[in-house]
Formats: structure tokens, sequence, C-alpha cells
């Protein structure tokens, strides 16, 4: 219950000065998009959908990659401006929250590491419209709405030297990953001599949160300045994420392989 408590100061505490009266950390707001967000998916776009033939939509599919992988090497640039790579370290770091123009260039990578979390929202519409919801999964439901709380409460609070190593990693690991998407939409026979490697996606992403999962550990040491709240609450996410993404790893690749052989 403590844990909880702390969970929710975290949420309705005022946060990192920088982000004052920003609209995108209001819980009401957050509320309202993720409730709008599962209305679609759940209700109104399978009904919408119900008589009507799928949607191509392939050319506003490639647009949206390119869209992905442009707007992530922004945000990777940005923590490398900030000092990644050369001044800060993966250890533990104290959270100081400065206005220089380095700390600044932290600040903007991770606030807009946030904001793309509201526009992959726009990837389960699409599923939704090309009536593939085979692909609106447990997995990708939970998640995308858990990026965003966790991800909105690191944003609030940490957007500094230690908190900025989680989107620098998730933002590596998805220009991997719509680079992938992209070429598969280069034609059959691209999409025939990728395809053997999509696997890798799911390992490169279970890889991410194991590294992510150590890196957030840091914090419960005494030695680690810094509150335990949010990296408690950010490894039982990576750990649920992590089991998610292993199950689908497993019943996709490992049984799948198993019944054709």
């Amino acid at each position: 219950m403590e844990l909880l408590s702390k969970f929710f100061d975290f949420i309705f505490s005022v946060g990192d000065p920088r982000l004052k009266d920003n609209i995108l950390f209001k819980p009401s707001v957050i509320g309202s998009i993720l409730f709008s967000y599962l209305y679609f998916v759940l209700v109104c776009g399978p009904r919408f959908m119900k008589n009507r033939q799928p949607y191509s939509l392939k050319t506003f599919i490639r647009y949206y990659d390119v869209l992905q992988i442009v707007s992530n090497i922004f945000i990777v640039y940005k923590f490398i401006k900030g000092g990644w790579f050369t001044t800060i370290s993966i250890y533990c770091e104290p959270a100081i929250i400065g206005t220089d123009p380095v700390s600044m260039e932290l600040f903007y990578g991770g606030y807009w590491a946030y904001f793309l979390k509201f526009i992959d929202l726009i990837e389960t519409g699409i599923f939704v419209l090309r009536k593939k919801n085979n692909q609106i999964s447990l997995l990708h439901l939970y998640h995308h709405i858990s990026t965003i709380l966790i991800g909105g409460i690191v944003a609030k609070h940490y957007v500094v030297e230690m908190g900025t190593f989680i989107p620098l990693v998730n933002c590596c690991v998805h220009v991997i990953m719509y680079s992938y998407y992209f070429l598969s939409t280069c034609g059959p026979s691209f999409q025939k001599i990728i395809h053997r490697y999509k696997f890798l996606l799911t390992i490169t992403q279970m890889v991410q949160f194991v590294i992510l999962i150590c890196h957030a550990s840091q914090s419960l040491s005494p030695n680690c300045d810094i509150d335990n709240t949010p990296g408690i609450v950010l490894i039982i996410n990576l750990l649920i994420n992590l089991g998610l993404f292993y199950n689908f790893y497993k019943k996709t690749y490992v049984v799948k392989q198993a019944k054709q052989r």
C-alpha cells in the first residue's frame, strides 16, 4: 500500500518545474486519451469496420514508418548532445534539474520521447482499420498503455542523466524496429528476404527489457541517492513486458517451428 501511495503521489505531484502546466502530464488528459484509445480499439472501431472491407493504408503506413524512424533518430541525437556516450555514465547519478543548454537537450529529448508514445497509439488504429484484429493482443494493449503511464512518470520527474537511459535505449530499438517495418513494405521480394529475421525484433525487445531492468535496479541500492519508488514501479512493469514478449516469442516462433517440423 505504501508503494501504491507513493506511486499516486508521483502522478499528481508537481514534478519537474520545466514541465509546469504542460497539458500532456495532467492525469485527466492522459486518462481521457487512453479511454478514447481503448473505446475506439475495442468498441467504436470494430463496430465501424463490421460491414466494411479492410482498408489498405499502405502509403500511410510507409509515411508513418518514416516518421517513426526520423523521430526516434532525432531523439537519440538530442540525448547524445545532452551528454550520452561522452559525459554521462550508465551508473547511478543524482537527479539534477538544470536549465543550461546541455541539460535542456536531455529535457527536450525526454519530452519528445514521451510525446512520441502517444503517436504510437496510431498503430493500433491501423490494425483496426485493416481488420488485423489478431494483432490487437493483451501484449500490444498493455505495452502501449503502460509505456505512456510509466513513461509519463519518468518524463515528469527524471528527465535527467539516469532517467534518460530508458528512452535512449527504447528509441534505438524503435529505429531498428520501424526500419524493418518500412523495408517490409518494399514489395514481396524484399519481404521474403527480411521476413526470416523477424524473430530478431522480439529478441531485441526482450534484450532491451533485461538491460533496462539491470539499469533500474541501481535505484534500489542504498548508495544510489535517488527515490527508489519509480525504479520499483519501472522494474515491475518491465518484468511484465518481458514475460508477455517471451510468451509471444514462444508461441509465434518456438511452438510454431516445432509444429512445422
